[in-house]
């Protein structure tokens, strides 16, 4: 984890600002910059906001913290939605990434598997196995594996499929 004067330093020397010439600019001794490049001071909120329009960077951007985010959703814990013709696995939860956004692992089988219907948002969808037939507002697209489609979900649309299908689908919720 970086800390407030690693973050400067890195910005500092990322401009090829001089640790000198920084100071010069903040009306600081290059020893007070330099105690807060290596964490043995801390910059006031004035100084910290000289920093940052020096910088030309938001004064946030040296207070937050990033953090390695990891998770792993075992098979067993993604839920399942079942249907006559198709199976949905669940492999990215809601708010994983946006409260919006809905990652799904989809098996079809044989025949029309979604009908014709509506959904407030957009899609986006990646063929992984098998050939299916998309309509959408009328318009009929013929998908194999590799294809991708993105498409508005407040158009009436459908899918049917002559073999079984795999893909990948991503719903952005309310999003046009």
């Amino acid at each position: 984890m970086e800390n407030i004067g690693e973050k400067i330093r890195h910005e500092r020397k990322a401009k090829e600002m001089s640790l000198a010439g920084l100071a010069s600019r903040l009306g600081i001794s290059s020893m007070t910059l330099q105690r807060i490049e290596t964490g043995k001071t801390s910059p006031s909120v004035a100084v910290l906001a000289q920093i940052s329009h020096q910088l030309m960077r938001p004064i946030d951007f040296f207070i937050k913290e990033d953090k390695a985010k990891v998770l792993h959703i075992s098979k067993d814990r993604q839920p399942i939605m079942k249907s006559s013709r198709m199976k949905l696995t669940v492999i990215a939860p809601q708010n994983l990434m946006d409260e919006d956004i809905f990652i799904n692992l989809g098996e079809a089988k044989k025949g029309q598997f979604i009908s014709s219907h509506t959904e407030e948002g957009c899609s986006f969808v990646y063929i992984l196995e098998g050939e299916g037939v998309f309509e959408h507002n009328g318009i009929e697209y013929h998908l194999k594996p590799g294809d991708t489609l993105y498409y508005n979900a407040r158009f009436p649309h459908s899918v049917s499929t002559n073999v079984n299908l795999k893909f990948i689908s991503i719903f952005f919720k309310g999003k046009r």
